[in-house]
């Protein structure tokens, strides 16, 4: 049965939703369009969410960075959403930028390109010229966006609490995507504040700084808001485009080394990095690679990059117990793990590695397969990790276009054995190195007293031993199914002595000359005997054949 606090939270976000019928009614629709009832395929989900619009488009985005939540084929389907829309009027455009700006456009522009540069779900990028000659690109909201994304998230809310309130045998799925709905919610306020996307940008360009070939848009704060977002406007190649490269007289294989060794500076040196490093958000400007597009980011914090490190050092060393051990740190337990089974796991997981190449290996798709393994542990890594797996998988792709006989492994190598030898990280080093021999000369100094004490108990009959015998989920259910058929068997069994004892007497009413009662317990009887037989065929036939008994 529900809980009070269930029907309490449905209560609440029932009257907190004002969304009306006209919503749900479209939802239906797109449903009944795809035949979402018939069952679902990846496929046809990324068309459902396509349909239903840019609330669902961006909760499938996220969902795509969720191998810890949804299934590897659906989180390859959903990175392949389009955001392109058809784009509002130009008037609809110049009022949004004047009332952001609060004065007139062309007091603060030379000129306003009225064919957008993109349309997108969320925003629409103009091309622009300030007063004293600076091109830049303006990124302006949508009207009515924000509305439209908060009605959604309110709508999914309320069906989670309906879901949460009515249902008790699915609560880790429901639970599962209520923080997919949480962490929508959080994302999408993120992205329609373009002050955020300006925070980025200005933090990125500080991580980038030391780098004089590597660049991104320069912010322009004083003409920023919420709606609206100033920037450089840069113009190169799409780092993609091979022939316009080498036409341009680009070296693509110094180009893909650098871009490498970005977007590693990025994750183990600053763990502060570009989440979406796809072709479109990378331009090539003769000897400069330009980061566009820095609304999906992603932020480790020390401790995260520390073990990141082992991660790889682990990968690097094929040391699968080292691999567990750091997985294991940065998970989230959301259950009983068996630590047995997960480091057979991860054995297996390298040993099928094993033949690929170390500058062969997709380190991307090895994160993903590392996840789906915690899944079955009821471990989950932070989100950061798996926006850093499909991030990897990306870039991954784009050098491999590039210049094949560049390996992003080799780099992540190169970088985790230099960070091992800087003075920051002899310095931890030496910090663990004293703080575990101090630990250590300690418990050496307790272990004569521990040792006698032991020998002390051990003589006067006070030592116990215990043991914790957890029998497998299997070995439970084949159990429960023995002991139920004999119950139902007994029962027969039962019913059939009393039903012959009753035919002894005279009992009224009767049936060809048998009491009623005794004539319905022979019925039960054998019933219940043909049902006890049947099932324990029914096992012996499946055992032989290798199924699992039900």
């Amino acid at each position: 049965m529900p809980t009070f606090r269930e029907f309490l939270r449905m209560a609440e976000v029932t009257k907190k939703d004002k969304t009306s019928g006209k919503r749900m009614k479209e939802i239906y629709e797109i449903l009944k369009k795809h035949d979402a009832l018939k069952g679902l395929t990846p496929e046809k989900a990324v068309l459902i969410l396509e349909d239903l619009g840019p609330t669902f488009v961006k909760m499938g985005q996220i969902a795509s960075n969720r191998a810890d939540i949804l299934p590897r084929e659906y989180c390859d389907a959903f990175n392949e959403l389009r955001t392109n829309v058809p784009p509002v009027s130009f008037e609809t455009i110049v009022e949004t930028m004047e009332r952001a700006l609060k004065v007139p456009w062309n007091e603060v522009f030379s000129f306003i390109d009225e064919k957008p540069l993109g349309s997108a779900s969320i925003a629409q990028v103009h091309k622009a010229g300030l007063k004293d000659g600076t091109v830049v690109a303006v990124k302006v909201r949508r009207p009515g966006i924000v509305e439209k994304m908060a009605e959604d998230i309110m709508l999914m809310k309320h069906f989670l609490a309906i879901a949460e309130f009515s249902t008790t045998s699915h609560k880790s799925t429901v639970f599962s995507f209520e923080r997919l709905v949480t962490e929508l919610e959080r994302t999408t306020a993120d992205e329609t504040d373009f002050s955020v996307e300006l925070n980025n940008l200005v933090r990125f360009r500080q991580v980038i700084e030391r780098e004089a070939d590597i660049l991104c848009p320069r912010p322009f704060p004083e003409l920023s808001s919420e709606e609206v977002l100033v920037m450089e406007f840069v113009t190169g190649i799409l780092v993609d485009d091979k022939n316009a490269l080498a036409a341009s007289g680009a070296d693509l294989n110094c180009i893909a080394e650098r871009l490498a060794e970005s977007y590693v500076d990025q994750v183990i040196d600053h763990g502060f990095f570009h989440a979406d490093p796809h072709p479109g958000n990378i331009l090539v400007c003769g000897d400069i690679i330009f980061w566009l597009d820095l609304g999906m980011t992603g932020t480790l914090t020390t401790n995260e990059r520390t073990l990141l490190g082992k991660v790889f050092s682990a990968i690097d060393g094929r040391d699968s117990f080292e691999l567990k051990e750091s997985l294991l740190a940065l998970a989230k337990a959301e259950g009983e793990v068996d630590h047995g089974r997960l480091l057979t796991q991860m054995d297996a997981l390298l040993s099928s590695y094993a033949s690929t190449d170390l500058s062969d290996l997709n380190i991307g798709m090895l994160f993903l397969d590392a996840i789906d393994i915690l899944r079955t542990q009821s471990l989950s890594l932070p989100a950061s990790f798996t926006m850093l797996a499909r991030g990897f998988i990306t870039i991954e792709g784009v050098l491999s276009e590039l210049s094949p006989r560049i390996s992003i492994v080799d780099i992540v190598s190169q970088h985790v054995k230099k960070k091992i030898f800087t003075l920051e990280s002899i310095i931890a080093k030496s910090r663990e190195f004293a703080s575990s021999s101090a630990h250590s000369l300690e418990s050496a100094a307790k272990l004569p007293t521990q040792v006698s004490n032991t020998l002390s108990m051990l003589n006067r009959g006070e030592l116990k031993v215990t043991t914790d015998l957890k029998p497998s989920t299997e070995s439970l259910a084949s159990l429960y199914t023995v002991s139920g058929r004999l119950s139902l068997a007994m029962i027969s069994a039962g019913l059939f002595i009393g039903s012959s004892v009753l035919c002894l007497t005279e009992l009224q009413p009767q049936i060809l000359g048998v009491p009623l009662l005794g004539f319905l317990g022979y019925v039960g009887a054998f019933a219940l005997g043909v049902y006890v037989i049947w099932e324990t065929l029914l096992s012996r036939h499946k055992q032989r054949n290798q199924n699992k008994p039900e």
